[in-house]
């Protein structure tokens, strides 16, 4: 599967690819640290129905951008429609009952930085340059539509496993725990070879 994905690749020399990387990386995080609020909140209205679907026990107060004193955060306050049982523990919703998570939007940015900077880095033509960098952004934009509810939803279930069965296993927390752990670096890196990958494929039969 490898071979057939990566043939349409011409993998460039380390020695000019490097210098590259690190110009391509430098604009990638200036794009993402410029507009990568903007986008962020531009997609929260699509993550909305997402999170509903996830667990439609859950109703959300407020999801939106906020600022704290170190870094810019999505946060989600939501509340309890029905009731929900978590090791034998019963809670029922309140009228005034409420919680709250927050993740760092840079978290959420960095799978598209990282693809949108390999993308931008392979040689080519400026053609295939810019089929490359639309792919990963696309790409990463849609992975940022299933990493956002996954992650807030993540961490607002993770409040009632902590208090009420801290040793249950959950598939939901198992990908939640493989995303922070280096899981967005993967998911960056592959869609960039992906973006490359499709690019050249797309031009080698344009050629033809």
């Amino acid at each position: 599967m490898l071979s057939s994905t990566t043939a349409g690749i011409v993998w460039p020399e380390p020695r000019r690819l490097v210098p590259r990387l690190l110009v391509a990386f430098a604009l990638a995080l200036a794009f993402t640290w410029l507009g990568g609020q903007v986008l962020a909140e531009a997609l929260l209205p699509l993550c909305r129905p997402s999170l509903l679907w996830l667990d439609d026990r859950f109703a959300i107060l407020h999801l939106g951008i906020d600022q704290t004193h170190q870094d810019t955060v999505i946060r989600l306050r939501a509340t309890l429609r029905r009731m929900v049982v978590v090791g034998g523990h019963v809670t029922w919703p309140h009228p005034q009952g409420w919680l709250e998570v927050t993740t760092t939007v840079g978290a959420m940015l960095q799978p598209l930085t990282i693809a949108l900077a390999l993308a931008g880095a392979w040689p080519g033509c400026a053609a295939v340059c810019f089929s490359r960098i639309s792919l990963a952004a696309v790409l990463g934009m849609l992975f940022m539509l299933v990493d956002i509810p996954l992650t807030l939803h993540a961490y607002v279930w993770n409040i009632f496993l902590l208090h009420y069965d801290p040793d249950r296993l959950s598939p939901l927390m198992l990908a939640h725990r493989f995303l922070h752990g280096g899981g967005r670096l993967a998911v960056g890196l592959l869609i960039g070879i992906g973006s490359i990958a499709l690019a050249s494929k797309f031009a080698g039969r344009h050629k033809r």
